[in-house]
Formats: structure tokens, sequence, C-alpha cells
């Protein structure tokens, strides 16, 4: 019986240890992402050249592999049709690109940091929140009683 009691507290408390750090590797995970796009830096133009032939390449194997037929074959050349006919950006345009991802990150990682911290949340938000679950279930709770 002990052992028993003993087992079922640490299977409880390993289970509310990782569920405080989810939030933490989220953060530490989001912040990594974003010191990497920083460090790498914009892609260059030989890399989407490289990246767009890599695609046709593959779309090509599949079409040529005869595994597809009628409108999965008709969608796999559309889609080698559409990849061959987009232009490729200027190097300018990939760096804005790359410095508006940069930048929608960082927002992201604040208002996570903002989320976590409980002094910048709102009380009544949680309120409404809350009653807006239970008109929620008040109104799953009629159309169960309706259908009866």
């Amino acid at each position: 019986m002990k052992y028993l009691i003993l087992l079922t507290a640490l299977i409880s408390f390993s289970v509310i240890v990782a569920d405080e750090r989810g939030p933490d590797r989220a953060m530490w995970t989001a912040k990594m992402k974003l010191d990497l796009a920083e460090l790498k830096g914009p892609p260059s133009l030989a890399d989407l050249k490289a990246k767009k032939a890599d695609r046709i390449a593959n779309l090509d194997l599949l079409i040529d592999s005869g595994k597809y037929e009628g409108p999965a074959l008709e969608r796999l050349s559309l889609m080698r049709e559409k990849v061959l006919n987009t232009e490729l950006p200027s190097q300018d345009q990939i760096n804005l690109r790359h410095e508006r991802k940069i930048k929608m990150m960082k927002n992201r990682l604040k208002s996570r940091v903002k989320m976590m911290d409980r002094r910048f949340r709102d009380p009544r938000r949680d309120q409404i929140m809350r009653d807006r679950e239970r008109w929620e279930l008040r109104k799953q709770k009629n159309r169960r009683t309706k259908k009866d």
C-alpha cells in the first residue's frame, strides 16, 4: 500500500514538473530559432535557385514514376508548371522578407513573455473568458435537451 501511494505521488509530481517546463521550453526554442535566423541572415539568390531546381526535379521524378494517374497526375504537372513560371525575387526583396520575419519573431517572443508574466494579465479578460465558457456550456446543454 505504501508503495502504491509513493508511486502515485511520484507520477503526479513528474506530471506537474513536466507541465511547468512546457512553456519554458517553448520560449527557449522560439528564442533559439530567432537567434539562428539572425545569425544565418537572409538566403542568397543562388540558394533559392537551387531550391527551385530541387523542387522541379522532385516533381519530375513523381510525374515520371508512373504511380500517379488522372487528376493526381494533372495536379502534379500543374504544380510543376507553377514552380517553373514563378519568378525569383531580387536580393533586396529577400532581405526585406527576412527582416520582416525576424521582426515578427521578436514581437511574438515579446508577447509570449508578457503572457507568461502575471502582472500584464488583465483580470477582466479572465472573467470574460470564464463567462464565455459558461455560456458555451449552457448553449450545448440546451441543444442536447432540445434534441431529446
